[in-house]
């Protein structure tokens, strides 16, 4: 006799491999699934610009990145190439840090100059990423925005609540803005001689409620969510697959036991569950057993004695940094 309501665990029909790069972009669920996996060695950048909530804040940081890989980036001062991406950043200061309305507050400081290099160089590292990029995974977070002089802020980093407007994005305007990045990249590869592989784009809607909406307006704004990646799905189905990652919290672990103290994220409990439909549905065969192997090598490296100059503790780091090595010999090796 089944308790539960168990959702449906469909393997994409284009999963991830042991040496495919992968780029985590969007809410702090994407964020972490990145960090697992790059926790065991695996080629990923995991939200280069911080954690970024809705639709709009993503792509528009992703059609940054579409626009050097097509044309290039030029330093800041330089006009040797007319054609070249010269971005800078519009940074904002309160109480003597200077902040970037694109970008989370981790990305902030007390130099203005330095920020701006800093925030021109991570674009740069993300470009060469995504240039050779097989797997895009999105994180939607909330369909609520906030806009700036008539622009999305990815965060309002505490600024006047009097300097924004809030509304809810609709389903055909984030349709719409992500057929354009998906359609760049499309483009992009079929007009260049090389660089960039088929992007393939893992859409998920996070199952952490933002019960700062209401409950309710949590509910209209994950419907709107689903109800746009089900349009892209149907505009791009060769590009995009969607994981029901929100089905599974909101279906099938139908549980406060699934839940951390503040009844709103995952305990780990609920992680575990989370890493399970990751795993079974998104990874193949092989990475699966990378994962299973590489596991019990990772918590021995996190292993902290209260004694690290021990012979005992050298020997067992070094005897697990062979295993480490051995593993990723194993199934990285061409």
């Amino acid at each position: 006799m089944k308790f539960r309501t168990e959702i449906e665990r469909e393997p994409l029909l284009q999963p991830i491999d042991c040496r495919d790069k992968v780029l985590f972009v969007g809410s702090c669920f994407s964020d972490h699934i990145g960090s697992w996996l790059e926790s065991h060695w695996l080629n990923v950048l995991s939200n280069p610009w911080g954690v970024l909530f809705n639709p709009a804040s993503i792509a528009q940081s992703l059609q940054r990145i579409q626009e050097i890989c097509k044309n290039g980036y030029s330093d800041l001062g330089s006009d040797n190439n007319e054609k070249k991406t010269a971005q800078t950043f519009e940074l904002h200061e309160q109480s003597g840090t200077f902040y970037s309305f694109d970008h989370h507050g981790k990305w902030s400081g007390k130099n203005a100059d330095e920020l701006q290099q800093a925030l021109v160089n991570l674009d740069k590292t993300v470009a060469d990423f995504y240039n050779s990029t097989k797997h895009i995974f999105v994180t939607f977070g909330t369909s609520w925005v906030y806009e700036r002089n008539g622009r999305t802020v990815a965060n309002c980093h505490k600024f006047p609540a009097n300097e924004f407007t809030r509304r809810s994005l609709s389903v055909e305007e984030i349709a719409n803005m992500w057929s354009k990045v998906i359609e760049c990249d499309i483009q992009n590869r079929s007009g260049s001689s090389g660089g960039s592989n088929d992007k393939h784009w893992i859409f998920t809607v996070s199952p952490i409620r933002h019960i700062k909406d209401s409950l309710h307006g949590n509910q209209l704004s994950k419907s709107t969510l689903l109800l746009a990646i089900d349009e892209l799905q149907r505009r791009h189905p060769k590009q995009v697959e969607y994981l029901n990652v929100y089905e599974l919290f909101n279906d099938e672990l139908r549980d406060y036991r699934f839940y951390d103290s503040d009844m709103v994220h995952p305990s780990q409990t609920g992680v575990e569950a989370v890493r399970e439909l990751v795993s079974e549905c998104c990874f193949t065969p092989q990475l699966q057993q990378y994962m299973r192997e590489a596991s019990p090598i990772v918590r021995a490296l996190q292993h902290r004695p209260s004694d690290t100059e021990s012979a005992e503790y050298k020997k067992f780091m070094a005897d697990t940094l062979a295993k480490k090595k051995a593993h990723l010999v194993k199934f990285m090796s061409p």
